[in-house]
């Protein structure tokens, strides 16, 4: 275990992990286009000095308003066909 903890590798790796933990709600709140990140920034600096308070940023970067809304999700895909028309009964004569 002594050659693990003296490994520069793995303190270099523990930190670089704890940091991409710590900033993560950062991270999401970025990638989601969320408004005011700043306020988010700020919210993540302040309450990752404690461990209660990093569950709260990260539920607030989920859930803070995005700058953009999403559009709305399509219900179909395509077009549905005519009134009275099936897909089978539109068949074709072969070729001649």
């Amino acid at each position: 275990m002594t050659a693990i903890e003296n490994s520069p590798f793995f303190w270099l790796a523990l930190i670089g992990i704890l940091v991409f933990v710590s900033a993560l709600p950062t991270l999401i709140a970025i990638a989601r286009g969320a408004d005011d990140i700043s306020y988010l920034i700020l919210l993540n600096v302040i309450c990752c000095a404690t461990v209660f308070g990093w569950p709260i940023a990260l539920i607030t970067a989920i859930r803070w308003p995005r700058r953009y809304p999403r559009p709305p999700a399509a219900t179909h895909r395509y077009p549905p066909p005519a009134a009275g028309r099936h897909r089978h009964a539109q068949r074709r004569a072969p070729y001649a």
